[in-house]
């Protein structure tokens, strides 16, 4: 019994210890990156206009940023198709079959890979 009430004493004290340190983390409100960082809202990343970007645009753009695309590394034709076709078959974005070989050459123009 007398372990049970050393137990319940420790645990309690232990909460208490831990709510007043995330407390006090909490009075300061602001955070020490949030003057360097930079507002997302004014980031803006452009891929190259070439043939099909409109249709990767049209079609990719709802589920990636470009800036996703521009740090991909430079890949073969090849690669690009399978992962056309996954996004299409695997994870069921809505692109034509159509749409989807412009996008695939216009990854390759702009991230492509001999």
């Amino acid at each position: 019994m007398q372990h049970t009430n050393i137990r319940y004493s420790f645990l309690f004290f232990l909460f208490a210890f831990l709510a007043i340190s995330c407390g006090e983390a909490n009075t300061n409100s602001a955070h020490p990156g949030a003057a360097t960082a930079p507002n997302l809202k004014e980031v803006s990343t452009k891929l190259p206009e070439a043939a099909g970007y409109q249709t990767y645009i049209n079609n990719c753009i709802i589920c990636h940023s470009a800036s996703y695309v521009q740090n991909q590394p430079e890949l073969p034709e090849k690669t690009w198709a399978a992962i056309v076709t996954k996004m299409q078959k695997t994870y069921g974005a809505p692109v034509s079959d159509s749409a989807a070989l412009v996008i695939i050459q216009y990854l390759t123009t702009i991230k492509g890979r001999s």
